[in-house]
C-alpha cells in the first residue's frame, strides 16, 4: 500500500474562518461534491477512484518558501514540533490557496483511509467504526463549505 510520502497541512497562523477563493471557487465546488459523492460509496474501490480523481482536479499546491518557524502557543520546542510532523509524516506550510490546502488534507486522509481498509479483511464491528469515520469526514466536508460559502446544490458541471 503506497501512500503520499507527506500530508501537507496549513501553519496555524494561516488557518482563518474567511477564505478568498477567486478562480478557484468552481473547482472547489466540483472536487468537495466528488468527495461527498465518494463518501456516499459503498464500494470502497468506487470511492478511492473518485477521490483519487478529485485529487486530480485539484492539481498541486503551490508552497511559499520560507524557514520561519511558526508558532502553536503551546509551551512546545520548535523540535518537538518537527519531531511530531516528522513520525507522522506532517509538513506545516504556507501556501498560495489556503482553501485548496484543506480540501486536499481531508481528500489524501480518506483516500488513506479507504486504501488501508482495501488491504484488509473487516470484519462488521470494523466496518461500523468506518461508518462512524466517515461521518466525521462528511462533517469535515460540510464545515469547509460553510467556511468557504459554497453551495453545492447550485453547483453543476
Amino acid at each position: 500500500m503506497k501512500l503520499s510520502e507527506t500530508l501537507v497541512l496549513l501553519r496555524p497562523e494561516d488557518l482563518t474562518s474567511n477564505y478568498q477563493l477567486g478562480e478557484s471557487r468552481d473547482k472547489l465546488c466540483k472536487v468537495l461534491s466528488m468527495l461527498q459523492q465518494a463518501l456516499a460509496e459503498t464500494s470502497y474501490q468506487q470511492a478511492l477512484i473518485i477521490v483519487n480523481q478529485a485529487l486530480e482536479i485539484l492539481g498541486s499546491l503551490n508552497v511559499i518558501s520560507t524557514e520561519e518557524k511558526f508558532s502553536t502557543n503551546t509551551s512546545l520546542d520548535p523540535w518537538k514540533i518537527d519531531d511530531y510532523d516528522n513520525f507522522f509524516c506532517l509538513e506545516h506550510k504556507q501556501v498560495e490557496e489556503p482553501a485548496k490546502c484543506l480540501v486536499m488534507s481531508v481528500l489524501i486522509a480518506y483516500q488513506a483511509l479507504l486504501k488501508f481498509n482495501l488491504c484488509t479483511a473487516l470484519e462488521i464491528s470494523t466496518r461500523e467504526k468506518l461508518e462512524i469515520q466517515k461521518s466525521g469526514f462528511r462533517s469535515c466536508v460540510n464545515l469547509l463549505i460553510r467556511a468557504f460559502n459554497l453551495s453545492l446544490e447550485d453547483y453543476h458541471d
